[in-house]
């Protein structure tokens, strides 16, 4: 008779054991799933195969990323806080980081100028290459923005930069 309930509480033991097993699993649960980003923003996702087909997993982020729409909102960040826009002056390039931690994109983002395709010496060249510019974004998945603060050294280095140029 002492056998049943301590049958009973392997039972439940398992039984519970299974039941959160079955619930990680769930495709939707799981940042290594489509699913979990279709669900996340509401849209069919399109043309991406299982992350395991990926040589290296930051290509199958991107392609999701960049599905639902997480270099456009850096963009538009950018444009908003610095007044970065693509246009004839200027490209902007995006390359986003993302993965299974973490609830956010991570974008580096490029402002290149347009005229360094036309450039004929290096001298063009090198002078355009200083007007190129790089800001990181943060765009969570509840579709907040964020921008990381530059370290003391980053600053100090733009500023003794800019100092050497003024003279």
């Amino acid at each position: 008779m002492t056998f049943l309930p301590i049958k009973r509480l392997l039972l439940f033991f398992l039984s519970v054991l299974f039941f959160n097993q079955s619930i990680a699993t769930e495709p939707s649960e799981d940042r290594t799933k489509v699913e979990f980003f279709e669900k996340l923003y509401g849209v069919q996702i399109e043309g991406i195969q299982p992350l395991e087909t990926y040589k290296d997993p930051d290509s199958f982020y991107a392609a999701i990323a960049k599905q639902v729409g997480i270099p456009n909102k850096a963009f538009a960040a950018l444009e908003e806080k610095y007044g970065w826009k693509q246009g004839e002056d200027f490209i902007l390039s995006a390359v986003v980081k993302g993965g299974p931690i973490g609830d956010h994109w991570g974008v580096m983002v490029t402002k290149v100028p347009t005229a360094l395709k036309d450039a004929q010496t290096k001298e063009q060249r090198m002078t355009l290459l200083k007007k190129m510019e790089m800001k990181f974004v943060i765009v969570g998945y509840d579709g907040s923005i964020s921008f990381p603060k530059e370290s003391g050294n980053e600053r100090q280095k733009k500023e003794s930069s800019t100092k050497a140029k003024k003279d």
